[in-house]
């Protein structure tokens, strides 16, 4: 894809390495590890050139984190990324300590892996992808190393596709990328037209996406690692591939960067990628549900009643509460097809960022043990969640009198806790679980994991809670 730098296994150290990066404590000339004593001082990682003391021509060396949690791996590791992008290396060898766990592949993986990616897709002189070669310590950390990179391959996909324009990002796009996944994987896919979606009765999908030239539609990936049973996990992605706010209009600083409220569904669409390439033995299926937030002369008008899938009415009280509506039809067709499991994933309010910031991703679910198991996933993939409460009085926030819901709660009150109740309406009872990824989605500044721009998160989170299951 477009910003991607290559990582690979390898056996042994080449003749020369070009920068080479190490850990402290490995056997370095003495002159070159003084230096990098006196560097950790200000820094976690030290860049040294060799100046012929090592046939590698810089050294990048890490100080060790405080514990091997998967979260302080990630973030040294990615440091080092980081420097040798900064230093503008394009080719170099990263050897791993002699005594590393093979639980411990894949947050290096993950780290570096994270902080080599750009986006350049844009640029007139677009920087030469940086090679890293990792040096293995045992095959059982070769072998986790292999499934850290469909990991990656997930949480680059998913930056890739945030990151694009919505102007080359569309519906017609998105849905290349879920088919492009589908053929990689093995996978099946549905596309349920605009029309399709009507006939079946999405009325909240059809009506945020009426406006819009760029048709709305359904997509669906199945994942039959266990052929013979029946049910599947399922998880939903928010794909509104731009939001305008539909006639309760955004303003301009709050839609420039609209083109990332699709980041539910490439999220979703990443973590297909991941445990495709792992070959879970379970059954999953991914609901992309896609459309544009337009406004034309047919956009849905506040006051307007509209039904969902499962037949519940819904009061439009803003036209930009918008992500919850395909949603909700996306939750519902899951559990109308046999889902025992479902999980969402969105970019859906402005009141995560008030409530958490860009730290830890909001998290809520109907049943602690699903939500135990999640917040596990989470801590083994070095990410941050954070349960919010469900009491029944938020319920009540929702309730329409003139319909069976409305899309927002009670002016400014609990804003993501309100979006999430609503959408485990659409559940009907089977365990679930909702993630507002909207702050943890994008980076406003560079970083250790890479640069400005779109994060991945999650992807690392879902794929460790199909594989534990």
């Amino acid at each position: 894809m477009m910003g991607r730098g290559r990582l690979t296994l390898r056996r042994s150290l080449p003749a020369r390495p070009g920068a080479l990066v190490v850990m402290e404590g490995s056997d370095l000339p003495d002159p070159i590890a003084r230096e990098a004593r006196r560097q950790f001082e200000r820094s976690s990682v030290a860049v040294i050139p060799s100046l012929g003391l090592h046939p590698a021509n810089l050294l990048v060396v890490l100080k060790p984190p405080a514990g091997d949690a998967p979260e302080a791996l990630t973030r040294a590791w990615g440091a080092a990324g980081r420097k040798l992008v900064a230093e503008g290396v394009t080719r170099a060898t990263a050897v791993v300590p002699e005594n590393a766990a093979p639980d411990n592949a894949r947050p290096l993986v993950l780290g570096l892996g994270r902080a080599l990616y750009r986006f350049e897709r844009y640029q007139e002189n677009p920087s030469p992808l940086p090679k890293v070669g990792l040096v293995s310590p045992s095959p059982a950390w070769s072998r986790q190393a292999r499934a850290a990179f469909a990991v990656l391959e997930g949480v680059l996909l998913t930056r890739d596709l945030v990151n694009t324009p919505a102007e080359d990002m569309g519906p017609a796009e998105l849905e290349a990328a879920a088919r492009d996944v589908a053929r990689s994987t093995g996978m099946k896919i549905r596309v349920l037209s605009a029309a399709r979606c009507r006939k079946m009765g999405m009325g909240a999908l059809t009506a945020v996406g009426r406006a819009s030239t760029r048709e709305p539609r359904m997509i669906v990936l199945e994942h039959r690692g266990r052929p013979r049973e029946r049910g599947f996990f399922a998880f939903a992605g928010k794909g509104i591939v731009f939001d305008t706010g539909g006639l309760d209009l955004k303003p301009p600083a709050g839609m420039l960067l609209m083109k990332k409220d699709m980041g539910g569904a490439a999220t979703v669409l990443g973590a297909a990628l991941a445990l495709g390439g792992l070959k879970v033995r379970h059954n999953l299926r991914f609901y992309l549900a896609v459309a544009e937030n337009a406004v034309a002369g047919n956009a849905i008008r506040p006051g307007d009643v509209i039904t969902a899938l499962d037949g519940t009415t819904i009061e439009i009280a803003n036209t930009d509460a918008e992500g919850r509506l395909v949603l909700a039809d996306a939750i519902a067709l899951a559990v109308r097809e046999g889902a025992h499991h479902v999980l969402d994933a969105a970019t859906l309010t402005g009141a995560a960022m008030i409530a958490l910031g860009r730290i830890r991703v909001p998290m809520m679910a109907n049943r602690d043990d699903f939500a135990a198991r999640l917040e596990a996933a989470a801590d083994r993939a070095g990410e941050r969640v954070w349960r919010l409460p469900m009491d029944p009085e938020y319920r009540d926030q929702v309730r329409s009198k003139i319909a069976v819901l409305k899309n927002v709660g009670k002016g400014r009150e609990a804003g993501t806790i309100a979006a999430g109740v609503f959408l485990e309406h659409f559940a009907a009872g089977r365990p679930w679980a909702h993630l507002d990824i909207s702050p943890a989605s994008w980076s406003d500044s560079a970083g250790d994991l890479g640069p400005e721009g779109a994060t991945g998160t999650m992807v690392p989170t879902l794929t460790s809670l199909i594989e534990a299951l």
